[in-house]
């Protein structure tokens, strides 16, 4: 070989040699640019879920703060519907009465700000003039809430019953979309959220079908199937003027609804169930004390068959309408008190009660109020939704018990209880 082929090879070597260290300086310049993003990237994700987590801080501080104002507005308001005085009906008109969708953002921090307990609020206008409440004091972050609404008219009361002996109380305080006490003639419940997740039931299957009258064990119940909950409700009126035992008695009535998927009940209060056609004094009884008729002519316990549909076509599987029955064409909540309590069978369940006048959907009033606001922290927001329960006193959460006896005496426990009468063995 010549020299100038030995001089060829070396040149050839030199260059190889120079482009193998430029790819490795672009190989370590991609990745200590990588490392650099994800540095950032986590860096900001890290600030955003910070900003995140304390937007939604600042927006529950306003619910708390909604709160405050309701116990307020409710100590201030008079049994005529007026208030105490002429700040507290500055206030407390904005806060009570409305629909979710009545008043803007601005009404009732502004109304707030503008009276003797606005101090409490820590209220100030940012550089638009909009109202907003500052969270933790002038030397906090920059946390806000705004655009804070309250609604204490609402459309359904929402909730979950247990199956373990407890039940919901739900008072029907009903209006019409102007505010006016309405008497409704059907009650709407639903239940079993098709929701998978903590705020469902998951999704519904295996509802039997037929016209059931019976139970099942628990365990036949569950066994292999997400069947909705058996749900028992009941309804009681008691008369604004005075009220008795008698009356009670009289104006009290319970119903099992069993799901079934050829059931009564459905969509636009389709096959709706009369309670108090089930009332044990009422005329679905052929005579015998101790054996009522069931919906279908048959003798039984009043155990209806509840239409309820599987899987996830529906927001709830289950959906029946409740009609006063017994010769009447409503509930009468102008001249009475009407409640309803829940009880769930076999298992928990989400549920939904909507109240009609015909096909006219009416609002509760101050059963379950729900609070709309944003919170803002930088430039970061979350928006809250909430339903609240209100208890306007330390007597309030405990008003109706589960259950409860009352004597002057001794007790005697020795009593053999049926539908609609019982014996008593005890000797006194």
């Amino acid at each position: 070989m010549s020299k100038w082929g030995r001089q060829i090879v070396s040149s050839e070597r030199g260059q190889a040699s120079m482009v193998t260290v430029a790819m490795f300086m672009m190989l370590f310049a991609v990745v200590a640019v990588s490392f650099t993003y994800i540095v950032v990237s986590t860096t900001r994700q890290s600030t955003n879920e910070t900003l995140q987590s304390t937007a939604k801080t600042a927006a529950e501080s306003g619910v708390e703060d909604a709160k405050r104002l309701l116990v307020y507005c409710y100590s201030q308001r008079q049994a005529d519907g007026s208030y105490a005085s002429s700040e507290a009906t500055a206030v407390c008109s904005k806060v009570i009465g409305h629909k979710l969708d009545d008043l803007g953002c601005q009404d009732i921090l502004g109304a707030v700000d503008g009276s003797s307990i606005g101090d409490n609020f820590a209220i100030e206008t940012d550089d638009n003039g909009d109202y907003r409440a500052r969270i933790g004091g002038e030397e906090a972050n920059d946390e806000y809430y705004q655009c804070l609404k309250i609604a204490t008219m609402t459309t359904a009361y929402q909730g979950v019953v247990n199956a373990d002996g407890n039940s919901v109380v739900v008072p029907l305080r009903l209006v019409d979309a102007s505010g006016n006490t309405a008497n409704p003639t059907r009650i709407e419940i639903s239940w079993h959220r098709n929701i998978v997740g903590e705020g469902g039931d998951q999704i519904a299957s295996g509802v039997p079908d037929g016209n059931v009258t019976g139970l099942v064990s628990q365990s036949a119940w569950n066994n292999g199937a997400n069947r909705p909950a058996i749900v028992r409700a009941e309804i009681v009126g008691a008369s604004k003027s005075g009220v008795s035992i008698n009356d009670l008695i009289a104006n009290d009535s319970a119903i099992t609804l069993r799901p079934s998927s050829s059931g009564s009940g459905g969509a636009l209060g389709a096959n709706p169930v009369p309670i108090m056609d089930y009332h044990p004094r009422h005329n679905n009884y052929d005579g015998n004390d101790d054996a009522p008729n069931d919906q279908y002519g048959g003798s039984g316990a009043p155990i209806v068959a509840a239409k309820c549909t599987n899987g996830a076509g529906q927001n709830y599987a289950c959906v029946v309408s409740i009609t006063p029955g017994g010769g009447q064409g409503q509930f009468d909540v102008v001249g009475n008190d009407y409640y309803m309590r829940l009880n769930a069978i076999y298992k928990n369940t989400h549920f939904s009660i909507a109240a009609y006048r015909g096909d006219e959907l009416l609002y509760f009033d101050g059963v379950q109020p729900v609070v709309d606001v944003t919170g803002n922290s930088a430039d970061a927001f979350a928006r809250i939704q909430a339903n609240l329960e209100p208890t306007y006193s330390d007597e309030d959460a405990s008003w109706w018990p589960e259950y409860a006896i009352e004597t002057e005496g001794k007790v005697c426990k020795d009593i053999n209880v049926f539908y609609d009468n019982g014996v008593d063995n005890c000797d006194y």
